[in-house]
């Protein structure tokens, strides 16, 4: 019986594509060989060109612009986010962005970092 093909040599085949959302943030960025994930950065630039607005990141924008967005991330494509339609709705960006997050297994503030970020450790 054969061996499966290992997973590097599935990406090399373009069979297998890493995911952007519900990654982990540390293998992520080691695959991608980024500093800070591309979705993150592409998102912070256009919103800080663009996204001069109140409620940047608390109205929620579009599901089907946001679903769009993810897709050809998750595609490993960059989308060009100074189309209309994002340019319109401004908000899906930010709602991308928190996305990321939500989606992310492990919280940027890790568990075991949790106590050191607790509130009561911070109060007398």
């Amino acid at each position: 019986m054969k061996s499966r093909p290992t997973k590097q040599k599935l990406k090399q085949r373009g069979i297998l594509r890493e995911r952007v959302f519900g990654c982990d943030l540390g293998e992520h960025l080691l695959n991608s060989g980024y500093d800070v994930p591309q979705v993150l950065k592409s998102c912070t630039e256009f919103i800080e060109k663009h996204g001069v607005v109140d409620g940047i990141y608390r109205l929620s924008g579009i599901a089907s612009n946001i679903q769009k967005l993810r897709h050809e991330f998750d595609s490993e494509q960059i989308p060009d986010l100074t189309k209309d339609v994002y340019i319109q709705d401004i908000h899906c960006v930010g709602s991308l962005c928190k996305l990321y997050f939500r989606e992310l297994p492990n919280p940027l503030l890790t568990y075991q970092l949790y106590e050191k970020f607790s509130v009561s450790d911070i109060l007398p």
